[in-house]
C-alpha cells in the first residue's frame, strides 16, 4: 500500500471504514442459526476462489455471484453480506492477496449489497410475495449491486493503477451483463426455491456450462496476445 498515492489510500480507507460500520450494523441482525447460511458460505467460497479471468487482466467472472443472488432473495441482504464476507475471506487465504486489496473488495461488496437491499425494500415494501413487484425489485437491486460494485472498483483501479474505466474493462457491456446475469440467475432460483425447492435444481444445472463459457473471453485475449507476439517476432527476424 506504500506505493499508492495519498488519494488512493484515503479512498481505500474510506471504503473500509464505511464497509466496517455496515458490517457491525447489519451483523447484529444476522441469524446464525440458519443452516443454509453455512452451506451458502461454502458454495460461495468455492465459486469465488475458482473465479475466471475476464477479457482484461483487471476483470474476472465468478460463479459466486449466483450464490450471492440466491442468498439475497431467499434470506435477505444481511445473509448475503455474511456469505460474501466468508467467501472473500476464504479467497484471501487461498490466493494470499495483499491485505488492502481483499479488504477493499469486502468493503465494496458490503456497500453494494447494502444499497441493493435498500432499493429492494423500497420497491417491494417487504411484502415477501412472489409477484411483479418482487420481480421489479429483484431486477433493480441486481442492477444497483452490479453497477455500484463495478463503479467503486473502477475508481480504485484508476486511482491506484492509473487505468481509466475503459482501459480496465470494468464497464464493458459484456463484463456488466455477465455479472448481472449470473446474479439474476441466483435470485430467480431463490424465487423458484420458495415455491418448489426441488424444481430450483433445474436452474443450477446450467452453471457448469456457464462456467466453461466464461473462460472464452480470456482465451480470446491470450490467443490475440500470442498472435501479436508472433507477428512482432517475425518482423524482428525480417529486419
Amino acid at each position: 500500500m506504500k506505493s499508492l498515492s495519498l488519494t488512493a489510500k484515503v479512498y481505500i480507507l474510506g471504503i473500509l471504514l464505511a464497509g466496517g460500520l455496515l458490517i457491525v450494523r447489519m451483523g447484529m441482525s444476522l441469524d446464525l442459526e440458519n443452516p443454509y447460511l453455512y452451506l451458502l458460505g461454502v458454495l460461495g467460497a468455492v465459486g469465488q476462489t475458482l473465479k475466471v479471468e475476464g477479457p482484461t487482466n483487471r476483470t474476472n467472472y465468478s460463479i459466486a455471484w449466483f450464490v450471492y443472488g440466491f442468498a439475497f432473495i431467499a434470506f435477505g441482504s444481511v445473509t448475503a453480506m455474511a456469505v460474501i464476507i466468508f467467501s472473500h475471506l476464504i479467497e484471501w487465504i487461498w490466493h494470499k492477496y495483499p491485505w488492502y486489496i481483499q479488504s477493499f473488495n469486502i468493503g465494496n461488496h458490503v456497500l453494494s449489497v447494502f444499497l441493493a437491499g435498500l432499493v429492494f425494500e423500497l420497491i417491494t415494501r417487504g411484502t415477501g410475495r412472489v409477484d411483479l413487484t418482487t420481480a421489479l425489485g429483484m431486477t433493480a437491486a441486481a442492477l444497483v449491486l452490479v453497477f455500484v460494485n463495478h463503479f467503486l472498483l473502477g475508481v480504485v483501479v484508476e486511482l491506484a493503477r492509473g487505468q481509466s474505466f475503459a482501459e480496465s474493462g470494468l464497464f464493458e457491456f459484456l463484463t456488466l451483463f455477465l455479472d448481472f446475469t449470473i446474479l439474476s440467475m441466483g435470485a430467480a432460483t431463490a424465487l423458484i426455491w420458495r415455491v418448489n425447492p426441488f424444481a430450483s435444481v433445474l436452474n443450477i444445472l446450467p452453471l457448469y456450462l456457464l462456467y466453461n463459457a466464461l473462460q472464452v473471453p480470456a482465451l480470446k485475449r491470450r490467443l490475440a496476445e500470442m498472435k501479436s507476439a508472433k507477428i512482432r517476432k517475425a518482423a524482428g527476424k525480417g529486419v
